[in-house]
C-alpha cells in the first residue's frame, strides 16, 4: 500500500504540497474574512464592460480545480528539485497575492443572473459562495498559468498533455472574464505574479544548493 501511494505521491512532495494548500487557504479564505475592514478599489475598464456574460464558461471555471490537482500530482512525480521549484514558486506567488489582497484590495460589480438552466444555476451558486473580493491578481489564472508552465517543462507526461493543458488554461482565463469573476488586469496580474514567484523560488533553491556544496567542501 505504501509503495502504491509513493508512486502517486512521492514522500519528498508531501510537505511542500501541504504547505502550498495551507498557504492558498490562508491567503484566499483568510483575507476574505477581513473584507469588512478593507477599502476596495475598482479596476474595471471599458473593455471589461464590453465583454459579455456567457454562463457556460462557468464549466471551465469549476473544472479548473481538477486540472490543478492533476497538475500537482504530475509535478510531484517529475522529480524532487522540479517539484520544489514549481511548488515553492506557487507559494511565493501566493505571498505576493496576500500583499495585494491586504493593501490593494479590488472588487467588481457582478451582473444579475436571471436565466435558467444548469450553467446559470451554477454561476449563482458560485456567486453566493465566493464574494467579489481577492480579485487582483487572479488566483484562478495564476494556478492555470502554473499548469502551462509545468506542462511544458515536464518530461514524463505525453506531449498531448501540454496542448490539453494549454487549451484548458485558456478556457479558464476566458471563464474568469465571461462569468464576471475577474477583469482583464486580474488575468495578466495572475500570470506576472506567478512568474515572479517562480523566479524567486529558482533563485532561492540555487542559493541553498550552492550553500550546501560549500559546506561539503
Amino acid at each position: 500500500m505504501r509503495k502504491w501511494i509513493e508512486k502517486i505521491l512521492p514522500g519528498y512532495s508531501v510537505l511542500p504540497l501541504i504547505l502550498a494548500v495551507s498557504i492558498n487557504m490562508l491567503v484566499y479564505f483568510g483575507t476574505s474574512q477581513l473584507r469588512d475592514y478593507l477599502t476596495f478599489h475598482t479596476i474595471t475598464t471599458a473593455l471589461d464592460e464590453w465583454i459579455p456574460f456567457v454562463a457556460p464558461f462557468i464549466l471551465f471555471y469549476v473544472l479548473a480545480y481538477i486540472q490543478w490537482i492533476a497538475n500537482y500530482l504530475l509535478v510531484a512525480r517529475e522529480g524532487k528539485e522540479f517539484c520544489y521549484r514549481i511548488v515553492y514558486g506557487d507559494v511565493a506567488a501566493k505571498v505576493i497575492c496576500l500583499l495585494f489582497f491586504l493593501f490593494f484590495p479590488t472588487t467588481l460589480a457582478r451582473p444579475e443572473v436571471t436565466g435558467s438552466g444548469f450553467c446559470n444555476d451554477l454561476v449563482r451558486f458560485i456567486y453566493r459562495m465566493d464574494a467579489p473580493v481577492n480579485l487582483f491578481p487572479s488566483i484562478h489564472c495564476l494556478e492555470s498559468w502554473c499548469c502551462i508552465h509545468a506542462a511544458f517543462a515536464m518530461k514524463k507526461p505525453p506531449k498531448w498533455y501540454r496542448y490539453a493543458t494549454t487549451v484548458m488554461a485558456l478556457g479558464v482565463f476566458a471563464s474568469t472574464l465571461f462569468v464576471k469573476q475577474h477583469v482583464l488586469v486580474d488575468v495578466f496580474g495572475g500570470i506576472i505574479v506567478y512568474e515572479i514567484g517562480y523566479y524567486i523560488a529558482g533563485r532561492t533553491i540555487t542559493f541553498l544548493n550552492k550553500k550546501k556544496e560549500l559546506q561539503k567542501e
